[in-house]
């Protein structure tokens, strides 16, 4: 069995980040896979190595700071995860999670959980719009929207996505986003996975990857077809996807 586990399911989900957990059951379901979909928030119990992968999505600065005095708690056990491999989508602000500090709004600084080395810091003014862009470990460009606090973030990393300049890391910025082993943090926000089919399948193999890394025996003989080719919505999926590409 493959276990997503959608974490603050209630806080961080500010445009529909919640599909991000549901297309990759979709996924899964449409290869015949057995799939658990757990859904986590502030004060639940959560054993991380149960899980293939952790999904977070978006929220208000507020929701951002009140789930990390929660996620604190699991700081140890979560980073232990993520550095064997477990694959980890955090989208929108909650990427921002895996820095030192966010700098917020009324010049406040809060403390992060530290796995990467970066800061970030809020403004009034916002970044906001569509974009398209490139990432470094894909050859498909994919598309995405953002909305959030105007600013910039500290730090030597190398950012994954390429994207229009005033959109990124910074203002003017092209680069943006987090990746580190397994985990991936970007801008954009709501149902990137539903919106590029590349991503998608990007996420797809990784799980496999993982997974069978824990379960050798429960796929040994067990491999699956890549049958969502013929699921109506994966053909509905490619289309749109190709549209927005076309139009942006």
């Amino acid at each position: 069995m493959i276990k997503i586990l959608h974490m603050y399911h209630d806080l961080m989900n500010l445009y529909g980040d919640w599909a991000n957990a549901v297309v990759l059951e979709h996924e899964f379901t449409s290869r015949g896979f057995d799939i658990a979909l757990v859904k986590k928030s502030v004060d639940d119990d959560i054993i991380f190595n149960e899980y293939d992968i952790v999904v977070i999505g978006s929220g208000t600065e507020r929701s951002q700071i009140a789930c990390m005095k929660d996620l604190i708690k699991y700081k140890e056990a979560f980073f232990k995860c993520i550095n064997i491999g477990t694959p980890v989508l955090a989208t929108g602000n909650s990427h921002e999670l895996f820095g030192v500090a966010v700098t917020d709004l009324n010049g406040v600084r809060h403390e992060m959980l530290g796995l990467l080395d970066f800061e970030t810091t809020q403004h009034h003014t916002r970044v906001t719009g569509d974009c398209i862009c490139n990432a470094t470990f894909l050859n498909d460009k994919l598309i995405g929207f953002v909305n959030r606090a105007g600013g910039g973030q500290t730090g030597n990393l190398d950012r994954p996505f390429y994207i229009e300049p005033g959109k990124g890391a910074n203002y003017n910025a092209c680069f943006e986003g987090i990746k580190y082993k397994n985990l991936l943090g970007t801008y954009m926000t709501g149902p990137v996975l539903v919106r590029n089919p590349p991503l998608l399948y990007y996420f797809t193999n990784v799980i496999l990857k993982e997974h069978k890394k824990k379960s050798k025996n429960e796929y040994l003989n067990h491999e699956k077809s890549n049958s969502s080719s013929n699921d109506p919505f994966f053909i509905y999926q490619k289309k749109a996807y190709e549209t927005a590409l076309r139009t942006l």
